[in-house]
């Protein structure tokens, strides 16, 4: 069985390009979710963000994002729906069940303009989504928005489940949610979402690769497998970790996350050559290694082979991270279609 894939990306210049340079195959199976976060630039984060997106932003794909970072006093909702409706861009505003009425009322208002409905999100980061919520609070909220429930895509949020333990805690949960969510009525769609990319690699080995498993994945695999009320869409943080926080050091080590299977492969490189050449030298190691999928598979795999060769510019931090999270969105899709898992 394939499912619909549901990537949540930061709303970062390296998330931003995996996007933009996703292939066809991805587009037609995958509803991107956004979540805005603070830049360090002099202009708007919400102008920043619409700066970037619309460059080069795939035709006729419909963005959900997520303003809830900056608080429920912030215009951000309004601002951002406003600002991509100039750019012909449609979206999908996101709300919470904790949301104030102010802004509530700005979810309402960028649904009437766009057109596109809406997406509920439950769980935080600190707190696991929550089965016990009356059905009726939803039914308020729906009613204060002006949608019913089958104008709704509803997210499941475990955020981080990065442990075999945490994703035998985490099962039951999701079980417990998706019977929850039948109570409620026809969603437009039903994704199970959760992250297992640890926040920083910085102390992983130089030279080689280091394997990290997808507990993500491998809970997602669970859940599907355990006759659930509803079959949800996978959802995840591609390779980055969940949880907003501190911008990591600047000029890392040239490292590289590459999606293979129920892994993921992390090669680090000392600074062996001048600025960043390192970064040909790991990438040269990546493409005769045995799990290299080929520099047709995705946007991100061919700027790998291209590095390989020392052609061009070896790119930074931000350039290694649309690379791996290129390759990732792929992978995933490619799995789901051809395995039924993510």
């Amino acid at each position: 069985m394939a499912y619909n894939y549901v990537p949540i990306l930061k709303s970062k210049p390296a998330e931003i390009w995996a996007w933009q340079n996703a292939s066809t195959n991805v587009l037609v199976v995958s509803r991107v979710l956004f979540e805005l976060v603070p830049t360090a630039t002099k202009t708007s984060p919400v102008t920043n963000f619409v700066n970037r997106l619309t460059r080069n932003y795939p035709s006729g794909q419909i963005i959900t994002a997520d303003c809830d970072i900056f608080g429920q006093r912030s215009s951000a909702v309004t601002q951002l729906s406003q600002e991509l409706y100039q750019r012909n861009v449609y979206e999908r505003p996101v709300f919470r069940l904790s949301d104030t009425p102010a802004i509530l009322n700005q979810i309402q208002q960028a649904c009437v303009l766009h057109g596109q409905g809406a997406c509920l999100r439950l769980g935080t980061d600190t707190q696991d989504p929550d089965p016990n919520v009356p059905v009726q609070h939803v039914t308020n909220i729906m009613s204060h928005l002006g949608l019913n429930i089958s104008q709704i895509d509803l997210i499941i949020d475990f955020k981080v489940v990065d442990s075999s333990r945490n994703v035998t805690r985490c099962v039951p949960l999701a079980l417990n949610m998706l019977r929850w969510a039948t109570t409620c009525g026809a969603w437009r769609s039903v994704t199970l979402a959760s992250g297992a990319f640890p926040r920083s690699v910085s102390n992983f080995a130089l030279g080689q690769a280091t394997p990290l498993s997808r507990f993500d994945a491998m809970f997602f695999a669970h859940v599907t497998q355990a006759n659930p009320a509803i079959i949800p869409d996978f959802g995840d943080y591609s390779i980055n970790y969940p949880i907003f926080g501190p911008t990591p050091p600047r000029a890392p080590n040239p490292n590289l996350r590459y999606t293979v299977g129920l892994q993921w492969q992390v090669e680090r490189e000392a600074r062996g050559l001048a600025g960043n050449a390192s970064f040909f030298t790991l990438c040269q190691r990546v493409v005769q290694a045995p799990y290299f999928t080929g520099r047709r598979y995705s946007a991100g795999d061919a700027e790998i082979e291209r590095c390989s060769r020392s052609v061009g510019s070896p790119g930074s931090a931000t350039s290694w991270l649309s690379f791996g999270g290129s390759h990732h969105i792929t992978h995933v899709v490619d799995r789901l279609a051809t395995l039924g898992v993510p």
